[in-house]
């Protein structure tokens, strides 16, 4: 097929190289699509003017600046001149600067581009002035001769319109038909020849050239009633004599077989409407079906509906098998996909694996699923390809046409989306449009715009959550989250910024910002507390050790007050790439802690492979720690833990109850509400500074219940209690505006709740 494909393309290519015209093809954006070298030495145009992709603009601007079209007729060089290609007619005549006479010949494409001949008509001009400087010179003989050497292997014909009778070069007249009873021509057999199809437009110009209405008689038809034997010429005649009350008596002329330009214009016509590879309807045909799709939509709305298509896994057979078997697959599903739609529907492609369907006449969103499902069914049969069974599927994306009035770009884009929801689902799938989730998916778009706008404002900024050694009260480090503080709609949840952030890549910027920031504000701290950055499965795929080095050396932070915090499910999308960075962070004196210890796969060679120095228990275990089960879970990961080394962090320690069984379970360092909620910059470093109270709190009554301790005020105001995976922990820019005194928590509070605890047990 290759081999076929470019024979044809090399054929078209000489059929163009050979023409005696000049041929240029223009897109519907007003480019050159395709040109020949005969048109660039008519129109006298260099390579950098005259080129592929060259726009008309810049064309006519050049011959516009020479002049062009100043020896042109007045109307004709203001229209040139202009640019106005409506006003122009479909076939005009124009002389150029050097003397050369040229024969336009415009054709207009359905799509909204041109196809532009130009034919050297210069003899013939120069015949036509020598013919009137003297008629002596217009004798028959002379006629003959002068179409003789013009046409070389042309047909020359010459109509006695007195008596019907008609003179045909010798070696046409089998072609035309000129045998047998047939043999001695006549104008009623000469106009039987012609294609019944082309029949009253050749005699409509005839009529109109024979009462001297135009110069010339100039038109194209096929000869031949039988299709496949069927051939184009192009007849140009004039009347040779006229009687005195102007009747015509002769027309002389020529037939010009142009049986392979038209061949090469149906092929360029085709190039621009169908795919190469398929065979099917390309984008721009399918645009101009489903704008009429559209137009019926309005008088029969949900009667039609528009599929977007994309192959799953069609990489890996590319990648596997190479380009060429990729093709011939992309064959054989396209003849799949036409053989589960009916004839009336249009299936097209636009390029790669991209496939889309207009479906007339459906029965409703039950018929489009009919259809959907049918697809999917023939694609995800195994093709057999030279032995080898390959098994690909299909997502599909379906939108219905209503009579909302949309355009066809708006439609399309709600099967795109909807296609987009396919593919997410679980591929191999269709998904119908549904508003709502367009709704959110603009939703998305919007904030992932804005949150350009915010990188580049410094709306992003840092809270820190402290998390307490439950034997000394100390603070051993914070755990830096990620605040976005919107000029619009205010302070945005970290759970709806972050998906965002991590989908769109700009989680990466976000995450060097917030290392350097949680870097430099652990500076102002003392140098025993650390700082805890999460890190995102997106960083964790490239570039995260760079940002990390990169941090602490611009910070001067040693590595050892830094610590990273990943989770279970992170470790999980390439275990032999994590491994190897996080050996070399830690090499490097970085800190790593698994994060929501519990949540994820929970596999305990994690604990074995990987060089962590804690276990953050989830929350979830905290809340319920009360319950045995609960209980005994948290006290096996505190033995494993202390037998591989590793520290152990409660997570979304909230009441004094769940702190006395975490610390009875030997859990060493918590995290919660019960002492702080995350706190600005500013506050964090006040609470540094203050000293834990060696006084035994009064009475136990002074503690505060968990509902107590979530009402006191403090930032932000929609926090859940304690960090969870909806918070990132990032590197940093700028501080937030500060938050008044009355909202920080008092140090003293989380040690009076450890002093009534009394020593720690062991169990």
């Amino acid at each position: 097929m290759e081999a076929r494909l470019y024979e044809t393309n090399e054929l078209l290519r000489t059929a163009l190289e050979s023409m005696d015209q000049g041929l240029i093809l223009y897109g519907p954006d007003m480019r050159v699509r395709l040109h020949n070298q005969r048109a660039r030495e008519l129109l006298d145009l260099p390579a950098a003017v005259l080129h592929d992709g060259s726009p008309y603009s810049v064309i006519n601007a050049f011959q516009v600046a020479r002049g062009e079209f100043q020896t042109s007729p007045a109307p004709l060089m203001a229209a040139l001149d202009a640019a106005d290609l409506a006003s122009l007619p479909d076939v005009y005549e124009r002389e150029r600067p050097d003397g050369t006479s040229l024969e336009v010949r415009v054709v207009r494409l359905s799509n909204g581009g041109y196809v532009r001949t130009y034919t050297d008509i210069t003899r013939r001009r120069e015949s036509e002035r020598a013919a009137r400087a003297s008629e002596a010179r217009l004798r028959l003989s002379e006629e003959r001769l002068a179409l003789a050497l013009d046409s070389g292997e042309d047909c020359l014909f010459d109509w006695n319109l007195i008596d019907g009778t008609t003179w045909v070069s010798e070696r046409w007249r089998g072609r035309l038909g000129l045998v047998g009873e047939r043999a001695r021509p006549t104008m009623s057999g000469w106009i039987e020849a012609i294609h019944l199809d082309d029949r009253e437009r050749v005699m409509t110009a005839t009529r109109a050239h024979l009462r001297d209405q135009t110069a010339t008689l100039e038109c194209e038809y096929r000869v031949g009633q039988v299709e496949d034997e069927a051939f184009w010429v192009l007849a140009r005649a004039r009347v040779a004599g006229r009687a005195p009350d102007g009747r015509a008596l002769r027309l002389v002329g020529t037939l010009i077989d142009i049986s392979r330009r038209k061949e090469a214009e149906a092929r360029i016509a085709h190039m621009a409407l169908y795919d190469a590879l398929t065979g099917l309807p390309n984008r721009n045909l399918f645009r101009e079906r489903l704008d009429q799709a559209l137009s019926r939509a309005n008088l029969a709305p949900n009667r039609h509906a528009v599929l977007a298509l994309d192959l799953d896994h069609f990489k890996i057979v590319n990648d596997t098998y190479g380009h060429l078997a990729g093709d011939r697959v992309l064959r054989l599903v396209a003849e799949r996909i036409h053989s589960a739609v009916s004839d009336a529907d249009t299936v097209a492609r636009f390029g790669g694996d991209e496939f889309a369907v207009i479906l007339s006449d459906i029965d409703g969103e039950v018929g489009v699923r009919q259809v959907c499902e049918r697809i999917i069914a023939a694609v995800d049969e195994p093709l057999q390809l030279d032995g080898i069974v390959i098994d690909i599927g299909v997502s599909v994306g379906a939108a219905l046409l209503s009579d909302d009035h949309a355009s066809a770009e708006g439609v399309f884009q709600r099967a795109d989306m909807a296609l987009f929801r396919a593919k997410v689902a679980s591929r191999n799938t269709y998904r119908m449009y549904e508003a709502e989730a367009h709704a959110r998916t603009a939703t998305r778009s919007l904030l992932a715009i804005d949150m350009k706008e915010a990188i580049r404002r410094g709306d992003f900024f840092l809270v820190y959550q402290p998390i307490i050694d439950v034997t000394t009260r100390a603070i051993v480090s914070f755990e830096a989250l990620m605040r976005w503080q919107h000029p619009v709609h205010g302070l945005i949840s970290p759970g709806e910024f972050i998906p965002v952030a991590e989908d769109t890549g700009l989680i990466v910027p976000l995450g060097i910002w917030a290392l350097r920031e949680a870097c430099t504000e652990a500076l102002n701290w003392p140098a025993s507390v650390r700082v805890s950055v999460n890190v995102s499965a997106v960083q964790f795929r490239g570039g995260l050790e760079e940002a990390v080095v990169a941090a602490l050396s611009a910070t001067g932070l040693p590595a050892r007050r830094l610590k990273l915090e990943v989770t279970e499910s992170l470790l999980m999308q390439n275990p032999e790439q994590a491994v190897g960075v996080l050996h070399r962070l830690r090499a490097l004196g970085v800190r790593l802690a698994l994060d929501d210890f519990g949540t994820g796969y929970s596999s305990l060679s994690y604990l074995r492979r990987f060089p962590f120095d804690k276990i953050k228990i989830d929350r979830s275990f905290i809340r319920d720690i009360a319950d045995p089960d609960a209980a005994a879970i948290v006290r096996a990961v505190v033995s494993i833990g202390e037998r591989l080394g590793m520290g152990i962090v409660a997570e979304g320690v909230e009441t004094v109850e769940q702190l006395e069984l975490v610390r009875r379970e030997g859990c060493t360092e918590v995290q919660g509400y019960i002492f702080s909620k995350p706190r600005t910059a500013a506050d964090a470093r006040a609470l540094c500074c203050e000293q834990p109270s060696d006084e035994h709190p009064g009475s136990e009554s002074e503690l505060r219940t968990s509902d107590e301790m979530r009402d006191w005020p403090s930032f932000p105001d929609e926090d859940l209690p304690s960090p969870g995976k909806d918070e990132f922990s990032v590197d940093g820019g700028r501080q937030s505006a500060e938050i008044p005194s009355e909202c920080r928590i008092a140090e003293s509070i989380g040690d009076q709740v450890v002093k009534s605890l009394g020593p720690r047990r062991r169990t």
